[in-house]
């Protein structure tokens, strides 16, 4: 071992059975620097509360969540051994590692692992934790775009610089020049190109080192060989007087590869950086109402229950209920529509969201943590965690084709050295230049990316890359029934009249009976005036309730309960609604149909999914008739009734099992377990329902259209990514040839290169239009 730091690693690797971590990784990590004694007893800090409270939040169990910034994370591997190693501590619930921000978020006991143990279990991995802030974490890519610009900008003022000798050096072979000025034009050059490579080139040679110190082939290895091979050649074609220099070739080879991967960067980066800091754009204080006062208050102290003041103009600093005052929101951060949405007493207002016309009082429902941004900033990391399994198939072709481009290379330069050995070296060059896969490996991270965003700005909150690819490949789409096809809210369709007595009394009684249930049937009877009188009211749990009024019982409920006080009782009128029946002691007062109203898009949906060429079905727990009603009405042809969650994920299992890839759509909290199984899930949720639903999307505004667009939208990005594939490797094919036959320079050969990378990422783009 090359330090103690990684014999400690590698044993800690294989005493833990993690041995696959040495298949999986995609680059090494930066070799840590020894620990002196005592050098763990640093993060004991880190075990004060109130320091400790600045970057953990406590869960509702007791556990803890902190996140930290980790130094010297490079690749997946690096993400994988972190997370298995510490999931086997005794005491942690869950560790993930974000690779794109260097993150780790990790659950814990604080009652059986101290905070302090977690930093030196990290750094004993060879990782350099500390506490994360999004400011830390901002200002840690501010830097690294600063550098990357300055690296960019050396190499493009390089290449014109050395652009200007290289135009008299090949004048100069045409009409002659002095061989003074030959030789100054040359030095001049190479001070300059040497600048260039050993600054602006420097981390494609760092990372090929690195790498193949260990054996392993990745593509800046031909990147780096070929600059290396060119400038080297050159230093001697000056130093000895002879030959040709393509300095130019080297600093331009240089700038437009740095330019294809700063345009890749910046584009992969910007739609992530909208809701990386999204708590920064709501305002610091907030007007709170304190006895009978409105004042300024920092937003982190507002609570549930405060009542707020919300200007004309504001941006709404929580989620609050509106109480007082009407007003419009503009709301096109989470659902894209730029036209604002009416709001009245008793309407729900978000964080994030600006208030364009009145004031507005509304009372806080919880804090940034429970607030619909938040959720949409979760979803975004949550979704840069993972990497989709499109992108590593591309990882491991790209691999095989290094080794590839390194073969054919190595048979070019023998064949040209016994052909034309003058020319060996720059054709070699050119192999090595033309044909590195950057393309490749760009084709699927850039489309995702740019569908996800796409989909996030048309209302769709997309928690994992990965299901884009599978409901691009969906044969089934299977439906729950309430709150999914129907908007969940039940309201008296019809009421049937068994006794003469007016409607409004009989709606009367009923309230008076539903005020003691917390049943959501109560919820259709709350803004009836209740009848009074009522006492020894009895909730009977899911059937009904009883009560006494002037002497007399009254029920209220099903068949089975009402009949025995009104043995006359006649079944219900029939199978459309939920039927409720109202009895008194004796005599049969009514029949309530509640219903529950199809959403009205629901058929046009329904339609084009079919006429999209997908299987439909309806799971549904409701065992009455009104789902063969539903689906008869809709021309959904299978359906299945009478089913508990477990029956729902048997039914997708069983179409699994057959071949089928299916895509679940429900309400995201009923359904969990069965939209966890599914190969793609979508949660048509409200806002409160965002935060917990672990559906793969969520379609924020409810509208079922919605998820046919993110279908179309999943469909054109697995076309789009076949595309970049059949390009990357198309050119490849095509261009290493032409090379190897002579026919392309090294200069030619670097622009075909960055060309090739930069129009997989403008393909890619096309994916940013809305659905």
């Amino acid at each position: 071992m090359c330090c103690p730091g990684c014999r400690a690693v590698a044993a800690l690797i294989a005493d833990s059975g993690l041995d696959a971590f040495y298949q999986q990784r995609t680059a090494f990590n930066e070799r840590p620097q020894p620990i002196e004694t005592g050098n763990l007893q640093q993060y004991l800090v880190y075990d004060d509360p109130e320091l400790a409270a600045t970057f953990t939040e406590v869960g509702a169990d007791g556990t803890l969540s902190a996140r930290l910034l980790l130094g010297g994370v490079t690749c997946a591997a690096c993400t994988w051994l972190i997370e298995q190693s510490l999931s086997r501590v005794e005491g942690v619930a869950s560790a993930l590692v974000n690779l794109q921000q260097s993150r780790l978020d990790i659950r814990f006991d604080p009652q059986i692992l101290p905070l302090s143990e977690i930093f030196a279990r990290v750094e004993t991995l060879g990782y350099r934790p500390r506490p994360y802030q999004a400011s830390t974490q901002r200002q840690q890519m501010a830097d690294e775009y600063r550098l990357d610009l300055r690296r960019l900008g050396v190499a493009g003022l390089g290449m014109m610089q050395v652009g200007m000798f290289a135009v008299a050096l090949h004048a100069g072979d045409i009409q002659g020049i002095d061989i003074r000025y030959q030789g100054l034009l040359r030095w001049v050059s190479l001070v300059v190109a040497s600048f260039v490579v050993f600054y602006s080139a420097r981390s494609f040679f760092e990372s090929a080192w690195r790498h193949l110190k260990l054996g392993t082939l990745v593509m800046d290895l031909p990147v780096a060989l070929a600059i290396g091979l060119a400038w080297a050649a050159s230093i001697w074609a000056t130093a000895s007087g002879t030959g040709q220099v393509y300095f130019d070739s080297v600093v331009m080879f240089t700038f437009f590869l740095l330019l294809a991967r700063f345009l890749e960067r910046r584009v992969r980066q910007r739609h992530a950086m909208t809701w990386f800091d999204a708590e920064n754009t709501l305002p610091p204080i907030a007007a709170v109402q304190r006895e009978g006062q409105w004042l300024g208050v920092p937003r982190i102290q507002l609570r549930a229950g405060d009542v707020v003041l919300v200007k004309a103009g504001d941006t709404v600093p929580v989620d609050a209920e509106v109480i007082s005052g009407d007003s419009a929101v503009k709301e096109d951060t989470f659902s894209g529509e730029h036209l604002p949405r009416s709001v009245a007493s008793g309407d729900m207002i978000y964080a994030g969201t600006v208030n364009v016309e009145r004031v507005l009082e509304a009372r806080v429902t919880g804090d940034y943590r429970d607030s619909r941004l938040a959720a949409l900033q979760r979803s975004v990391e949550i979704a840069q965690t993972e990497k989709p399994r499109l992108a590593r198939l591309a990882d491991r072709i790209a691999s095989w084709f290094i080794a590839g481009i390194l073969l054919v290379t190595t048979a070019t330069a023998v064949t040209w050295s016994q052909i034309a050995p003058e020319q060996a070296l720059w054709i070699t060059l050119s192999v090595l230049v033309i044909s590195c896969p950057c393309a490749l490996a760009l084709a699927t991270p850039a489309a995702l990316t740019s569908a996800a965003s796409a989909l996030r700005a048309g209302g769709v909150i997309v928690r994992g890359e990965n299901a884009l690819e599978s409901l691009s490949r969906a044969t089934h789409m299977v439906f729950d029934k309430t709150g999914t096809l129907t908007e969940g809210t039940l309201e008296i369709s019809d009421l049937h009249s068994l006794a003469d007595i007016p409607a409004g009394e009989l709606q009367g009684i009923a309230a008076a009976l539903q005020q003691y249930s917390t049943h959501p049937i109560s919820r259709v009877f709350s803004t009836t005036t209740a009848a009074t009188g009522f006492e020894q009211v009895e909730y009977h749990v899911g059937r009904g309730l009883e009560g006494m009024c002037d002497g007399t019982r009254y029920c209220m409920g099903s068949e089975a309960l009402c009949r025995p006080l009104a043995p006359q009782l006649p079944p219900p009128p029939d199978d459309r609604l939920y039927w409720i029946a109202l009895v008194r002691e004796g005599q049969a007062l009514a029949w309530f149909g509640l219903g529950d109203r199809v959403r009205p898009e629901a058929a046009e949906v329904i339609r084009s999914a079919r006429e999209g060429g997908l299987q439909l079905e309806l799971l549904t727990g409701d065992s009455s008739g009104h789902g063969l009603l539903l689906a008869g009405e809709l021309g959904i042809d299978s359906i299945h009734r009478g089913m508990q969650p477990q029956q729902k994920m048997s039914r997708v299992g069983e179409l699994q099992q057959q071949g089928a890839v299916v895509s679940m759509v429900g309400d995201g909290l009923n359904d969990a377990p069965v939209l966890s199984l599914a190969d793609a899930s979508f949660a048509v949720a409200g806002a409160t329902d965002l935060a917990r639903t672990q559906a793969d999307f969520v379609v924020v505004g409810g509208d079922l259209r919605t998820i046919l667009d993110t279908w179309r939208k999943a469909r054109q990005c697995r076309r789009i990514i076949l595309q970049n594939f059949a390009w990357a490797l198309a050119y490849n094919l095509c261009a290493i040839p032409l090379a190897a036959a002579g026919f392309v320079p090294p200069w030619a050969a670097a622009i075909g290169m960055s060309l090739s990378s930069l129009l997989v990422v403008l393909n890619s783009l096309r994916l940013n239009r809305r659905p």
